[in-house]
């Protein structure tokens, strides 16, 4: 599993914005997801351990780390593609 960059912005704006703790946010990225990038970000669907299925927006930098920059409960579509390509 990566390591993650979390600080007071971004760990805030997910809880407060989309009510997604960074656990969750690490959990997602331990369990099976899928990855594709688009234009100059990283989007990712992953499920956490109480089975809650989230979309994110995030940055891998040079050395690894892991930066989320956004997240939210994912569409219909999302979980369609998700149980598709999961792995």
């Amino acid at each position: 599993m990566p390591q993650f960059e979390w600080d007071e912005s971004n760990e805030e704006k997910l809880l407060l914005n989309h009510n997604v703790s960074a656990l969750e946010a690490e959990q997602c990225f331990a369990n099976p997801h899928t990855k594709r990038r688009h234009e100059e970000d990283l989007l990712m669907l992953g499920v956490t351990d109480g089975g809650r299925m989230l979309f994110f927006v995030y940055e891998q930098k040079q050395n690894g780390v892991v930066r989320v920059y956004s997240a939210r409960e994912m569409t219909d579509k999302e979980r369609r593609t998700y149980r598709q390509h999961a792995r």
